[in-house]
Parts: C-alpha cells; structure tokens; sequence
C-alpha cells in the first residue's frame, strides 16, 4: 500500500497515468498470484512490484527480472539461493544479464555456505518425511523460527555495496571498493600510462584480451561501471578516470568533440570519406567502442550510401584509417 500510494504521488507530480497494479500481494488477497505473474513476465514495462514471501522458491521464471529485494529473515541456504535464482534468468531480448539484489536482513550472509538439509522430523505428519516446507496441509514454516523484537522503531544500518563476484569456486560478496581496485589494478598491470591504454584500446584484438583477462579473472567491468553510475560512459572513459585520472566524457560528448576537433581534417579529405568518418562519432555516441567494431557500421543508412569501406580507399588502406579516427577519437 506504502509502495503504490508514493508511486501515486509520483505519477500526480509527474502529469503520468499510474499503471495498474505497479505493487501488488502476489498470494492471498484479493488477486490470485498466478493471474498476475503472466502479465509481469511478458510486460516490457519495469513498473511491477511484487510483494511475496513464498512464491520465489517454486520455481518462478521471470527473465526480466531486475531486482530482488530481502525483508525476510532466512537460515537456509538452499531457500535463499532459490531466491536469489529468481534474478539470475538471462533476457537477450533486452540485454538482461545482471540483476540487482537489495538486503535489508543479512541474509547474503548465506553466500558460499553449504546446502546441509535438515533432517526430517520424528512422528506425525506425512509433509515432514517428504523433506518440504511444512506438514501434510503446508501451512507451517519450517526454518528456524526468529524472535520477535518489541518495540516499534526500527533502524537499518547501512553495510555498504557488494558486487557478487567468484572467489574460490564460491559466490562471494565483494565491497564494491575492493572490487573496484581489482578491476584498475589488472588494467594498470597491462597498460602503465594513458598513452599505453589508449594504444591498446584501439587494437581490437588486444582490447578484447584486456577484456577477457578480467573476466577470467571473475571481474565485470560493466557491473563496477553500472554501480558506480557511469553507464552512459564508455568503458574507455571509465577507466581512463578511475586509473589514470583522465577527465571522463559521455559518450555522446567524446563523440561530438570528435567531431568538432577533427574538422580540419574532415575538410581536407573527400567528401564521402569524411561522411564515412564522421559518422563514426554519432555511432561511437550511440554504443560506444563496440558500436565501432560491429559488421554493422557498414549497414547504417548514412555509412553505406557514402560508400563505406570502399569510400574509405580513397584515403589508404580502410584498415589503418579506421586506427587513425579511432586514435583521434579517444585523443580527444
């Protein structure tokens, strides 16, 4: 009721029709679960709420699911990495691959711990020797019961950001600082100085190998840059800034100061080399480095009537010219 009367409020302050149904009790209640899982899992939308204590251990596939929050109190492990699965289903569609996961009870505390299941219970009830949650009618919770608190204040403690890494075979929460020094440090152990990583981050080959070494290595760069809120800058910019104290431009402004330091040079050059050329910022402004390295450059209406890569022949190998914009591209 708290999450859809400000969700109201917004929706008033900000001229929006609120959506149906933006927070809602998943079981029990008016509203049959069931009923409403459907419409979540297919809806494009990010405004669903649901509000549960048992439905994300059956088994619930929601591939766009993007954050899984914890009030409850949990001491198995196993249901709280069948929790936490929940958030882990992969969504190509819309370049779902990470989720975030909210703790307010200490319950990630559980990660990396052993899947010991209790034994069954002596005596009564059939539900208690088939191992499940509770007896014969499924009422009963079987994880250890936690103590009442008295009282009606209560205050959360922040602990900090984690970033659930691979430490040793198991999934380990890593502070989000630690994390982050790990990542830096393996790219200053491959490139000393600003110059070195700008030479090795226009090579294709060499940048993707930095890449994968750091994947190898159980470190995401795209999860650090996310958390530090930098996704609107390229991976380039974000390290240029946390390891060598580079200023760090949007994509979009790194593509439009491309452009315009660079005018001298579109000048000199035929016309439709430069359309080439220059179309290289607005693409570097959209998706970043990778935007630059993709078959489909060539496909975009502006690069292929100019003549793409052909247009570029003019000018020398298309090879050596792309080095080149790329260079002039991250000198900026």
């Amino acid at each position: 009721m708290q999450m859809n009367n400000l969700y109201a409020h917004w929706c008033k302050e900000n001229a929006q029709t609120p959506k149906d149904l933006y927070a809602f009790k998943c079981m029990g209640g008016p509203n049959k679960g069931a009923d409403l899982i459907e419409p979540m899992r297919g809806s494009g939308e990010r405004a669903f709420v649901a509000c549960t204590v048992d439905l994300l251990e059956a088994g619930v596939d929601i591939e766009r699911l993007n954050a899984v929050v914890f009030f409850r109190y949990l001491q198995s492990s196993i249901k709280f990495y069948q929790m936490v699965g929940r958030g882990t289903r992969i969504h190509e569609e819309t370049g779902k691959y990470k989720f975030w996961l909210y703790d307010y009870t200490g319950v990630t505390d559980l990660f990396g711990t052993e899947f010991i299941t209790k034994p069954p219970r002596s005596g009564g009830g059939s539900g208690g020797a088939s191992g499940g949650d509770g007896d014969g009618d499924g009422d009963e919770d079987e994880s250890p019961t936690v103590p009442v608190i008295g009282g009606q204040r209560v205050i959360i403690n922040p602990q900090g950001h984690f970033i659930l890494a691979n430490r040793d075979g198991k999934a380990t929460p890593v502070p989000v600082d630690e994390y982050r020094r790990g990542v830096i440090a393996r790219v200053l152990s491959e490139a000393h100085t600003l110059d070195e990583f700008r030479a090795l981050w226009i090579e294709t080959k060499k940048r993707r190998q930095l890449i994968d070494h750091l994947l190898r290595d159980s470190f995401s760069p795209e999860a650090i840059r996310d958390v530090d809120r930098m996704s609107d800058f390229d991976l380039y910019d974000f390290f240029g800034h946390h390891g060598y104290h580079a200023r760090a431009l949007r994509r979009p402004e790194r593509g439009a100061h491309y452009l315009t330091a660079n005018a001298a040079w579109f000048a000199g050059m035929d016309g439709k080399s430069a359309v080439v050329l220059k179309g290289l910022g607005a693409q570097f402004a959209l998706g970043g480095t990778d935007a630059l390295e993709t078959p489909a450059l060539w496909d975009v209406p502006e690069i292929r009537q100019a003549g793409g890569l052909d247009a570029l022949q003019v000018l020398g190998q298309p090879a050596q010219i792309m080095h080149e914009a790329k260079a002039r591209l991250f000198g900026v």
